[in-house]
């Protein structure tokens, strides 16, 4: 059977011609420094996969691939690497020392890296390739969508975008590009920190330490975590994935983010590292998913990283436990092709690809189901999750993630349809006293973070909005008021989660739909006014100008739908009366008993007296 070590001969020539040949400064041809790659990237997996039964001529020839290494490194430390061939030559060096010095001997890796890699790491020269790390990122780089300008994708697996206020198309991958050169790095000084050596570790803190360019990056990635509206044009492109985000597997697996000087601030490495894996969860595609699998076990669901936001809250390592099966039950329900649940794969062929596997949203997932077995009927299963499990999983887990790493997980929108799916469970488990009081916690914290946005925007987007990007806020809007008729026990959260869109700052449609077609809902929504999303006022005004509307009104005002003196009943007709009547004055005199605000007095009034 043929071996590497049988083209050592034929291999030492293309090398001895690249040392005397190749110009590494950008002067040169910048194919031959391609080539000199390609030839790289073949020495160095069967250098390794011959070490043991060939030493002797792997050493040998390990010494010319050293000379090479030496002599560029020595020119990048001279004059740059400014042109994208020549860091892939550095970083296709690195790849090769790594893999060739266990068979070379670690005496020739040590002179290496003392004499030409780390003055290279300590000089100006590599502060500039690192510089732009941030701005060249394919990850914090704003690309256009295409569609727009009518210009079709090429056949390039996305090689060719359109950045931010440009249009025309360029290159992805800039030659100012680092991250090869940064993940050959990571994996040459990337052991346990008790098996490096002082030269490696003093390194490993000049490339990726808290001074460095590289610490920026990796905050500049985790806010990516903290707008939940911030578009991700590129998740599901394939360098994106191959390149930079397998990266950032590494940096995770490497530990990177502690690094000794930052022991001190265990808490913030934990947020960081934790907001890393997030934004990982909802970028890698299906092909990933072994790695996914791992950061589930590795980063998401240990408790450790979430200090002592899990004790505030409650959350056991054993919640985590039973959350972390859920979850992974429905990222396998997620998988497309079943080839990539396998965990190595041979071949360079990666399937479905394109799309992340789970949502921005996915620690909200399981309520969703919830809205499936409404729709289907009794007849479709929970995925082996109780209703208990789904909204304890889908609300507490997402709540522990929002608190311990400051994550913006969901829009305003989304939360609250979320929330609205929690009472959408075929048992109605929300009238439990522990899941209640998990709602009631949750729509307190959207009620305020409400309270404090809408002053500068409008807070929810209903006419956009989709839950799991299929459900519409209509759909599921209209769910929840059958839904409320037939089994809300007068649950006030439930109440005021479906008053909100009939706040007159919102379209109308949504006050015309309750008004003539779900007008019994009212008779039982127990909400009082500070459960409300906003005052009392943004549902008095501007004054009402709708005719359709108006006419539902007046004729709710002849017809009165209330049934006997409940107590709730007459809270929530005063509510929607006193609501609702301003807009009616001009059409019909308060006083008369045609007008809604007369028949809540009327009918206060002959409560008061059978109550008496």
């Amino acid at each position: 059977m043929l071996k590497v070590s049988d083209l050592w001969p034929a291999l030492c020539y293309l090398l001895q011609w690249h040392y005397q040949h190749l110009i590494f400064d950008e002067s040169g041809p910048f194919i031959i420094r391609q080539h000199a790659v390609a030839l790289l990237a073949l020495i160095g997996p069967g250098l390794q996969r011959d070490a043991v039964c060939s030493r002797g001529d792997a050493s040998s020839f390990g010494e010319k691939l050293f000379a090479c290494c030496s002599k560029w490194f020595t020119a990048a430390e001279r004059n740059g690497a400014n042109e994208f061939s020549q860091k892939i030559l550095l970083a296709g060096c690195l790849w090769m020392v790594g893999r060739a010095r266990v068979a070379v001997g670690m005496e020739a890796y040590r002179t290496f890296r003392a004499k030409y890699l780390a003055p290279f790491v300590r000089s100006s020269r590599f502060r500039e390739i690192i510089q732009t790390i941030s701005s060249s990122s394919l990850l914090l780089t704003h690309f256009e969508d295409r569609s727009q300008y009518g210009i079709e994708s090429l056949p390039t697996l996305g090689a060719v975008q359109v950045r931010r206020n440009q249009t025309v198309p360029t290159l992805i991958v800039t030659s100012s590009y680092s991250v090869f050169l940064l993940h050959a790095l990571l994996h040459l000084t990337g052991q346990k920190k008790e098996e490096l050596e002082e030269l490696d570790i003093r390194m490993r803190e000049d490339i990726f330490g808290s001074a460095s360019p590289h610490r920026s990056y990796l905050e500049a990635v985790c806010r990516r975590t903290h707008n939940a509206e911030q578009q991700q044009s590129l998740i599901g492109n394939w360098f994106v994935q191959t390149i930079e985000q397998r990266y950032l597997l590494d940096v995770l697996e490497f530990g990177l983010v502690d690094s000794p000087a930052m022991e001190s601030e265990k808490s913030a490495i934990r947020s960081c590292r934790l907001q890393l894996a997030f934004f990982l969860t909802f970028s890698l595609s299906e092909a990933f998913y072994p790695a996914l699998v791992k950061l589930f076990d590795d980063i998401i669901f240990k408790l450790d990283y979430y200090g002592c936001r899990a004790a505030e809250l409650a959350v056991t390592g054993a919640d985590m436990q039973r959350w972390k099966f859920s979850y992974k039950l429905l990222t396998h329900r997620a998988i497309q092709n079943e080839v990539n649940l396998a965990p190595a794969r041979a071949g360079l062929t990666a399937a479905e690809w394109k799309t992340p596997l789970l949502r921005r949203t996915w620690s909200y997932s399981p309520l969703y189901l919830l809205v499936e077995k409404l729709e289907k009927g009794p007849a479709h299963r929970l995925e082996q999750l109780t209703e208990t499990a789904i909204i304890g999983s889908g609300l507490r887990f997402s709540e522990l993630l929002e608190r311990a790493g400051g994550m913006a997980i969901a829009s305003p929108t989304e939360r609250l349809m979320y929330l609205m799916a929690a009472f959408l469970g075929p048992d109605s488990k929300f009238l439990e006293p522990d899941l209640s009081a998990l709602i009631e916690r949750r729509l307190a914290e959207l009620r305020t973070f409400a309270g404090k946005e809408a002053a500068q925007r409008t807070v929810f987007e209903f006419e956009t909005a989709k839950m799991e990007n299929r459900k519409s806020y209509y759909g599921l809007y209209q769910l929840a008021l059958d839904t409320f008729q037939s089994s809300s026990y007068g649950h006030g959260g439930f109440g005021c989660l479906l008053m909100v869109p009939l706040a007159q700052r919102y379209d109308v449609r949504w006050r015309n739909m309750v008004w003539s077609e779900y007008v019994a809902v009212l008779r039982f929504i127990t909400c009082g006014e500070r459960e409300l999303f906003g005052a009392l006022e943004e549902y008095l005004e501007p004054a009402e100008t709708d005719i359709v509307l108006l006419r539902s009104l007046a004729c709710e005002g002849q017809h009165p739908t209330g049934e006997g003196a409940a107590t709730s009943v007459l809270r929530q007709i005063a509510l929607c009366g006193r609501c609702f009547a301003p807009p009616l004055n001009r059409f019909v005199p308060q006083s008369t008993p045609l007008h809604p605000y007369y028949m809540v007095q009327r009918k206060a009034r002959a409560f008061e007296l059978t109550e008496a």
